[in-house]
């Protein structure tokens, strides 16, 4: 009994490595920077929850692009009281606060405007 029962779990321990293999993304570290905690500035978060791709130091008003893979972004540090996300090229036409901790299909805003 005890001989099929180590044989199951060696079964089911070679089954869930597959998987995984199979299912996981790419490590964080071959794709963009990892999560620092804490972090500084405005970060910038890829739908992968760890990897950052990419961040700025300091608020300036100057029109930015988003990153296209950005899905969310947390402000650490650096004074920024105001990130408004774009779905146009040049920060023109109507804005959503995206300083609010939420996000967003990527590609659906392409700039931003931090201050």
């Amino acid at each position: 009994m005890r001989t099929s029962a180590h044989r199951i779990a060696a079964g089911l321990a070679a089954a869930l490595t597959t998987t995984l293999t199979v299912t996981l993304p790419a490590s964080p570290a071959a794709a963009g920077e990892p999560f620092q905690n804490p972090d500084t500035g405005l970060v910038f978060y890829s739908t992968y929850p760890t990897e950052v791709v990419g961040r700025q130091a300091t608020p300036d008003g100057v029109c930015r692009q988003v990153p296209a893979d950005a899905a969310w972004m947390l402000t650490w540090s650096g004074g920024f009281t105001s990130v408004p996300g774009y779905q146009t090229t040049d920060c023109s036409g109507p804005a959503t606060e995206l300083n609010n901790f939420h996000s967003w299909p990527e590609g659906r805003y392409l700039t931003y405007r931090a201050s």
